[in-house]
């Protein structure tokens, strides 16, 4: 019982600077902001701040530790759906777009600087990472896949964060759904190259690629 309050009261702290750091970039920008003007707004002790975080850099990269835990979720839910035949409507892709679109203030607060170029690379190691296991298992089942899977991880990721700053630079002008169906499109063409065509299942093609990240109850296509 200890332990759980433990835990609420770090999760609490922790949740507090995240709150303060984004407030404060939208009011003065990145740049200006110092863990000092942290502590102050989310108040606590600098002691505190060091214990959990080394800088304001990383306090602001580990607001996107979140994305695992989605990750996580949503193939356990697609795990279990197979197994009990029920239809969770899960889609990786389209929750991305919807909490990028969610923090489009922030986004814009951040773009064209260096702390937004720092992210974008940062996302792009994390992302990979997720993938990296996944689809290394999938390609196992390729008797002799014509794409390495680094480039494979690495062109589905760029083309996805690509998508991701267009429509966030202009203003959200599609629907989360809608650009989760066009970066279906755009990219299916390169996952058959390494992968297969989405006409059979079990043997590491298209279809097996997206069935790790998205219910196929969600596209009709399918």
């Amino acid at each position: 019982m200890r332990e759980k309050k433990e835990d609420r009261r770090i999760g609490r702290t922790r949740r507090l600077m995240h709150e303060a750091l984004m407030s404060l970039i939208l009011e003065q920008g990145y740049e200006k902001i110092t863990v000092q003007d942290i502590l102050d707004r989310a108040d606590v002790g600098r002691s505190t701040f060091y214990a959990h975080y080394r800088d304001k850099d990383e306090l602001l990269l580990s607001s996107f530790e979140h994305l695992r835990t989605l990750f996580e979720q949503q193939q356990q839910a697609l795990l279990a759906s197979r197994r009990t035949g029920s239809n969770p409507d899960l889609n990786f892709i389209l929750e991305l777009f919807r909490r990028a679109g969610e923090h489009q203030k922030l986004y814009t607060a951040i773009a064209g600087k260096q702390i937004g170029e720092m992210i974008l690379k940062y996302l792009h190691r994390y992302l990979g990472t997720l993938l990296r296991e996944p689809l290394t298992e999938l390609m196992k089942k390729r008797k002799s896949p014509s794409v390495p899977v680094e480039i494979t991880i690495n062109y589905l990721v760029s083309s996805l964060l690509s998508l991701m700053t267009w429509w966030l630079d202009n203003n959200m002008p599609h629907s989360p759904e809608k650009m989760d169906e066009i970066f279906r499109t755009l990219t299916t063409p390169g996952i058959e190259a390494a992968f297969g065509r989405t006409g059979g299942s079990g043997d590491g093609n298209a279809k097996d690629f997206y069935s790790l990240f998205i219910d196929h109850h969600c596209c009709p296509d399918w």
